[in-house]
């Protein structure tokens, strides 16, 4: 019997270490940012959206007279706080953690400390960053709405962020100093254009743009994606060098040399192949959305950076070919997804109870009365 009492002690023992040295291996393990390739097949079995969820977190966006949202473009985080905007409007929503409702910030106009138009949006800390291209301004603001300061750029760009002090320029076919064009460009704090990458010959009519930022913060630098590309770009100090590709093969538009003229528009919206891809890349996802003809897309890419192992995930409804969720940017390892409030239900019946939290003052009932879209963290299954 003490023999029996020592085997299972010593095998407790074991496995405990076991668990231990599995947990730290766990903890260790880092995502490279070399250079990697991924096939997109769209051929690949599709799984519903689902069946990929390990758990989820529910958000209601409380409803006011002042907070009525009807769609969600953007959404920034601080430390306490949440700033949506909402597709072409002027107005920026403020939400505490928990869904409540802040304020609305408005500075739209033609004043000197107003913007005419909100192309990019990016929090820097507590303080609102605002690039207006029609003004060729970044206008800055506190989390109150209150003035703060202006650059005045001198050039426009397609899309911008903060970078080292100045900006990095996803220049979109815009020149520099009316003479030279670059794919991208970094000014420095005198907003003099210190680097410039990727020099142009051939040029498309400018104004073809998505109005999601190509420009996004990722660790020590920014990333570009452009429009039309199947190539994520990483810069830091001061280095360009390519992070991600994305290879749709046959499905890929512009696998053959083609121009793009005047009459563009018409020609992708008859396109059944893929002619954009947007992403979202964080430190252990990427989630990719490829564009068909004039925005349809019908499934999305969901890779796991550590394994390499690669998602289709039909996101549409059940009842229709409509997606139930819009992905917005990750959280850490969860990604935030905005869902129309008379969807939700459909997402968490397929779920089990313990996999589902629903925030401090959130419930189905309040979701249900309401007619703002809910806000989802999802942790995808490893």
């Amino acid at each position: 019997m003490r023999q029996l009492s020592t085997l299972l002690l010593i095998l407790l023992v074991i496995s405990s270490c076991s668990k231990s040295t599995s947990e730290e291996m766990k903890e260790v393990v880092t995502i490279s940012d070399d250079f990697k390739s991924y096939t997109l097949d769209s051929e690949l079995p599709a799984e519903r959206f689902a069946d990929l969820i390990e758990s989820v977190e529910v958000m209601r966006l409380e409803e006011t007279s002042n907070s009525l949202l009807s769609y969600i473009h953007e959404i920034h985080k601080t430390t306490d706080q949440l700033l949506l905007t909402s597709g072409k409007e002027s107005d920026l929503f403020v939400f505490d953690l928990n869904g409540d409702f802040v304020r609305k910030i408005n500075r739209q106009g033609d004043g000197p400390e107003e913007y005419s138009d909100i192309t990019d949006l990016w929090l820097e800390n507590d303080t609102i960053a605002i690039y207006s291209r029609n003004q060729r301004k970044v206008m800055k603001y506190d989390l109150k709405g209150d003035f703060i300061m202006v650059d005045k750029l001198p050039n426009q760009a397609g899309h911008i962020y903060s970078y080292r002090n100045g900006y990095a320029m996803e220049m979109n076919y815009y020149p520099i100093n009316d003479t030279s064009y670059y794919r991208f460009v970094v000014l420095n704090q005198q907003l003099e254009p210190v680097n410039k990458y990727f020099e142009i010959e051939s040029l498309i009519p400018q104004g073809l743009s998505f109005s999601n930022n190509s420009v996004t913060p990722y660790k020590d630098g920014v990333l570009f994606h452009r429009i039309m590309n199947d190539t994520v770009y990483y810069l830091r100090d001061e280095k360009l060098s390519p992070l991600v590709h994305f290879d749709f093969g046959k499905d890929w538009y512009w696998k053959e040399e083609r121009e793009v003229k005047g009459d563009f528009l018409a020609v992708i919206s008859t396109l059944d192949d893929v002619w954009n891809a947007t992403s979202l890349v964080g430190d252990q996802h990427i989630w990719i959305s490829p564009t068909i003809g004039i925005g349809r897309t019908s499934t999305y890419f969901l890779i796991d950076r550590a394994t390499g192992r690669i998602e289709q995930i039909d996101l549409r409804k059940s009842s229709n070919d409509k997606s139930i969720g819009f992905a917005k940017g990750w959280d850490n390892d969860k990604m935030i997804f905005t869902v129309q409030s008379e969807d939700v239900r459909e997402v968490v019946s397929k779920l089990s109870n313990d996999q589902i939290k629903f925030r401090q003052g959130t419930t189905l009932e309040e979701i249900e009365s309401s007619e703002n879209p809910v806000l989802m963290w999802v942790k995808f299954k490893e």
